[in-house]
């Protein structure tokens, strides 16, 4: 056995992380046994990117997924067509299914991996890590990594058991009739916080006559399409690391960024958004032209695509594409100013 820690400041240990035993598993299987109580919209999506990769290499890895909490807690919208996506695609392509624990709420985290011509699985990860941990996440978990044959034989006789005697499979399990709201868009994300309504008021009271309109391009292999382009090689496990769907980084015309009064390049701002939260962003690239959230890509990402998907215009693991747009109201987001030279308002209003 070895213990896997998450790799956070200030408690960092040399121990391997979930993520990269995750990566190793992958890897040196040809199967994935996975049962988990939570999921969340983007691990869903990087698990069917990493099983589309190897399908496209013609070496299927096999994948049965089962969802321990959300049969009876519920799923938000996003998640659930999420779990649909990936569940048509694994049936489509004959790898796999997604289920859902209908007989209790299952909060185990169990990740079996076996390789063909094997007796028995080659490794094995429990703990609390759920799903979502597959990507950069800033919660501390501990797991355990298990080689030992007999507890290798009983974790996956756990997964079979959920399979055949306490869950479904999601496409034949009715569509939920309601799906948990998520007002706050942005929640327990690390450097983002939510503003009181008095706090955005007296920053909106600053604001200049200046707006600079950032247009959202939806090209194929536009930064807001990035989910669907060519993942990235991981060295040290020879993994597959997908593009996060919720990973943006907007590139704004050098018309714009050449403008007087436009953030000077290398800088670092702190917006507001209409929407009531706030977050830094860095002004990067030739010309400036680069515009992204400071430290972690998606927070800019799920707060562009989230509003998308909440009214309703973007479905969860589908392109960003012109109707998406149309449907929305609008192809810009509006950067506007304040007589702070580092802050500026974030509006994506409709």
């Amino acid at each position: 056995m070895e213990l896997l820690y998450s790799k956070i400041k200030p408690c960092e240990y040399d121990n391997s992380s979930f993520s990269e035993a995750f990566e190793s598993g992958i890897v040196n299987s040809d199967s994935i046994k996975i049962a988990t109580g939570y999921v969340t919209e983007d691990s869903l999506l990087e698990l069917k990117s990493i099983l589309l990769f190897y399908n496209e290499e013609n070496k299927d890895k096999m994948c049965s997924l089962v969802i321990g909490m959300h049969g009876r807690e519920g799923f938000t919208r996003a998640q659930y067509e999420a779990a649909i996506d990936l569940a048509e695609f694994l049936k489509e392509k004959g790898i796999g299914s997604v289920r859902v624990c209908t007989a209790f709420k299952f909060h185990g985290k169990t990740y079996v991996f076996w390789k063909n011509g094997k007796p028995a699985p080659v490794s094995a990860m429990m703990g609390s890590s759920n799903l979502g941990n597959i990507l950069d996440n800033r919660q501390w978990e501990v797991d355990a990594l298990f080689t030992e044959e007999s507890v290798l034989m009983k974790l996956d006789g756990l997964h079979n058991e959920l399979v055949v005697k306490a869950s479904t499979d999601i496409l034949d399990w009715p569509k939920p009739g309601t799906f948990i709201e998520m007002p706050d868009l942005l929640k327990d994300r690390i450097d983002v916080d939510k503003l009181e309504g008095e706090e955005y008021r007296k920053i909106e009271s600053t604001l200049t006559d200046r707006v600079f309109d950032l247009p959202l391009k939806a090209e194929a292999k536009s930064n807001l399409n990035t989910y669907f382009g060519k993942g990235r090689l991981a060295k040290s496990t020879g993994a597959i690391r997908p593009r996060h769907w919720y990973e943006v980084e907007l590139i704004v015309p050098i018309e714009i960024t050449m403008a007087d009064g436009y953030p000077k390049r290398d800088s670092v701002i702190r917006v507001y958004t209409d929407d009531g939260w706030r977050f830094n962003c860095k002004i990067q690239g030739d010309y400036g032209k680069n515009f992204r959230s400071e430290g972690d890509l998606k927070t800019l990402g799920r707060w562009i695509k989230g509003r998308l998907e909440r009214a309703g215009c973007l479905k969860v693991g589908q392109p960003v594409t012109p109707e998406v747009f149309q449907k929305y109201g609008r192809n810009t987001i509006s950067l506007k100013e304040t007589t702070d030279p580092e802050v500026w308002l974030l509006d994506f209003s409709r």
